[in-house]
């Protein structure tokens, strides 16, 4: 026997009834051969582990570390184009909607309230200020009821409010469809529209709606156009020439 066949290990079948058929009954038989050793290589054992160790991640380099920015989409209709860098930028609020507020009607002009107004003989602004600048309206006073500074009138909303400046001779108020009354000096009053206040001498306040729309005054109202004159008229002719 060689050594050869003293390395191989035969697995056999169990033994059975041969079949007469020496070829089939050879092929059946499972020969498992040893690994044969390679010179100057150390042997390796059937027993010795196997490691399988993770492949490394690349590291990543300097273009890979930097910022990263996150846009926020914008809408189509929105017409802005975003840029690299650029700052983000507001959509501008719509326009808000023109508060109403009331008018007074002092003799043939009509003041909207859009600030306060003082009413007097001659007016003169506080020495405190607050809020708006008012506008002053002089009222004439032949026998001097009127005082210098009479009322004021501003807008609270669409409500018109009446305040008494500690006038001399008072103020009367005559609200639409109810008994008139007079104002204590210095007294605040809220008015109606229709309301007619007299501080004097004929001068009366009417208080106008909210909702009125106020003509510009004259002044406001750009000039009117020359119109046209008539092409001078020539000598008359004789009865004769006409023929």
């Amino acid at each position: 026997m060689r050594d050869d066949d003293i390395d191989d290990t035969v697995i056999r079948r169990p033994r059975v009834q041969p079949s007469g058929d020496r070829v089939g009954d050879a092929l059946d038989d499972t020969v498992i051969r040893a690994v044969p050793t390679v010179p100057g290589r150390p042997d390796i054992g059937a027993d010795d582990d196997t490691v399988i160790r993770p492949v490394a991640a690349p590291r990543p380099t300097d273009d890979a570390l930097d910022d990263t920015v996150v846009r926020a989409p914008t809408r189509p209709d929105d017409g802005v184009t975003a840029s690299v860098g650029a700052e983000p930028r507001l959509q501008a609020d719509p326009a808000a909607p023109q508060t109403r507020v009331p008018s007074i009607r002092i003799g043939d002009r009509v003041l909207r309230l859009d600030r306060p107004v003082i009413v007097g003989r001659r007016p003169t602004l506080p020495r405190i200020l607050r809020g708006a600048t008012p506008e002053l309206v002089t009222v004439p006073s032949a026998a001097g009821q009127v005082s210098s500074s009479h009322v004021l009138v501003h807008a609270e909303g669409e409500a018109t409010v009446v305040d008494d400046l500690r006038s001399t001779n008072g103020t009367v108020v005559r609200p639409a469809g109810a008994a008139p009354f007079r104002m204590p000096s210095g007294a605040s009053n809220v008015v109606l529209t229709g309301t007619v206040v007299e501080i004097g001498d004929g001068n009366v306040i009417e208080v106008l709606s909210p909702y009125h729309r106020v003509a510009p005054t004259a002044g406001d109202l750009p000039p009117l156009p020359t119109w046209p004159s008539d092409p001078p008229a020539g000598t008359p002719r004789t009865p004769r020439e006409r023929s």
